[in-house]
């Protein structure tokens, strides 16, 4: 019975497409570590609005960009080459403080992504009203408290003040809980894609343009443009 549910709970758990999905890519991983899917969703989210905390919850907290070589980015847990590569791209950290103590942080850049995890460039069709957030995360002793809360009071306050309409996040397809939670702030889909990862080589179906597209080892990766077109975020 233990195997029966490690087979069949995926399919429950996503759907019988991102399931079967989820379960190839556990199966070429089993082979190499160099063999996988990645399979994403494009979310638009709108920013403005109310806020997103009360004034009694938010009156001790404060924002503010975290630069290079500060202490907070080294004690972030992404690869320091990672971290340099976002910098010299032009990419801002935001961190979400509590009386002077870190909560967490979210990333954003204001007219192109590189993609860390596959050979792909996220471009913004707006580049003027939106921007592209990308690993947001909360410290673990503050998950179950104001932190997930907190970053997006935060970031919502500061695009607002730049004028910014939305903000595009890319997020696995199986992140059941960000995608639940992207909702319940507005956010819809606007893309989807999938990169088959074998060794050196990287092959991408998407829902945008170029819409396929392959990749060799040092090659150039597709450019996704993101516009917010509405589509639903919500369901499986």
């Amino acid at each position: 019975m233990g195997i029966w549910r490690r087979i069949v709970g995926p399919f429950k758990e996503f759907g019988i497409a991102a399931g079967a999905l989820y379960a190839a890519d556990r199966v070429l991983r089993g082979v190499s570590p160099r063999l996988g899917l990645y399979v994403y969703e494009f979310i638009a989210q709108p920013v403005g609005g109310k806020s997103l905390l009360p004034a009694s919850r938010s009156k001790n907290l404060s924002f503010a960009e975290i630069p290079e070589g500060h202490p907070d980015i080294d004690a972030m847990p992404a690869r320091p080459e990672i971290k340099a590569s976002r910098f010299e791209q032009g990419a801002v950290c935001l961190g979400a403080y509590r009386n002077g103590s870190l909560l967490g942080y979210v990333w954003f850049c204001f007219d192109a992504y590189d993609e860390d995890e596959v050979r792909c460039t996220y471009a913004l069709g707006e580049p003027g009203q939106s921007v592209f957030d990308f690993d947001l995360y909360v410290l673990p002793e503050h998950r179950m408290g104001l932190g997930f809360a907190a970053v997006w009071h935060g970031a919502n306050e500061y695009l607002q003040s730049r004028g910014i309409r939305y903000t595009f996040s890319r997020m696995t397809r199986f992140n059941l809980a960000s995608r639940r939670s992207h909702a319940r702030l507005g956010g819809h889909r606007v893309g989807r894609a999938l990169f088959l990862q074998a060794w050196w080589v990287e092959l991408m179906f998407a829902t945008l343009a170029p819409y396929i597209h392959f990749s060799w080892r040092g090659g150039q990766g597709p450019r996704l443009v993101l516009l917010p077109q509405p589509r639903s975020v919500t369901g499986r």
